[in-house]
């Protein structure tokens, strides 16, 4: 009776340590979650994977992405990182040109320069800038991105 007694004892604490270590472990996602704060954008929210995610998996928050981003190209407006029915990616506006240097910025930025420096970050961009005339040589872009694979 006694090791009846020990092997239902062992089997409970066995059973409370699967049950406990169950609800602990958060569940596996694949793709993206996303996180509609209510002071969101109506084009983006931002990705709750990677606000949450360990500085493992992301070396850069996205926050911080959109810093660099503003200081690189300050030529840019309404600058976001976040995700939408498309997928994730950073989104800006880009007002018209005043000048030159101007023009000369906006080329380099959109003929590899953004997706540069987004890659600097830790995020792969997944093609190339899509722009949208919202206005009269008013344009709103689009760069699609995804977290870069560890090496």
């Amino acid at each position: 009776m006694p090791m009846l007694g020990w092997a239902v004892a062992a089997a409970l604490v066995v059973a409370g340590i699967w049950f406990v270590q169950s609800e602990e472990e958060p569940a596996e996602v694949e793709g993206i979650v996303i996180q509609r704060p209510a002071a969101a954008s109506p084009r983006l929210s931002q990705p709750r994977a990677a606000m949450a995610a360990p500085a493992a998996t992301l070396p850069t928050p996205p926050d911080t992405v959109v810093g660099h981003v503003r200081e690189a190209y300050p030529l840019l407006t309404d600058v976001e990182f976040g995700c939408d029915a498309q997928g994730c990616g950073v989104t800006a506006t880009i007002p018209p040109p005043t000048d030159t240097a101007f023009l000369e910025k906006r080329q380099e930025m959109l003929l590899g320069g953004l997706a540069r420096r987004i890659q600097a970050d830790g995020y792969r961009t997944l093609g190339p800038v899509q722009m949208e005339e919202v206005g009269d040589n008013l344009f709103h872009i689009r760069l699609a991105v995804a977290l870069a694979q560890p090496r």
